[in-house]
């Protein structure tokens, strides 16, 4: 999962509740090849960005890239994150996650500017929401 703030705390939280240990990856730090590691030790992958003009950030597209070249099996996966005047990052990073094959659980979530506590609340329901599916298959 990439960090993204208090959406990404809130969302891991939601994870917690439902049972599911997580990760977090921040990709302006973080290694890709250690990343890329731990994806294919997963079965779930949660990936946020903000929109930056009009796309995503540029820490988080070569991550994306190496998913879409890999084409993993049995993989899930969601989206997240956060916007200003567009918004269109949650579905570029859902139209990469099924170009590398992996099973979008559920519609992504985002929120203008910094979330609300009403905001933070329904990014840890989406967490658990995540949690329970990925249970499930």
């Amino acid at each position: 999962m990439e960090s993204h703030g208090k959406n990404g705390q809130a969302i891991a939280q939601g994870l917690e509740k439902g049972g599911v240990k997580y990760k977090f990856f921040n990709m302006a730090v973080c290694d890709r090849n250690d990343v890329l590691t731990e994806i294919f030790k997963t079965k779930g992958i949660i990936i946020g960005s903000p929109t930056l003009n009009n796309g995503l950030l540029p820490t988080i597209k070569p991550i994306l890239e190496d998913l879409k070249g890999l084409k993993f099996k049995n993989k899930v996966g969601a989206a997240f994150g956060s916007y200003g005047w567009s918004g269109e990052n949650v579905k570029l990073i859902e139209e990469t996650l099924v170009k590398a094959k992996v099973k979008v659980l559920q519609e992504g979530i985002k929120f203008k500017w910094q979330p609300s506590k009403d905001e933070l609340e329904k990014c840890v329901e989406f967490g658990l929401s995540f949690a329970q599916k990925m249970k499930a298959e």
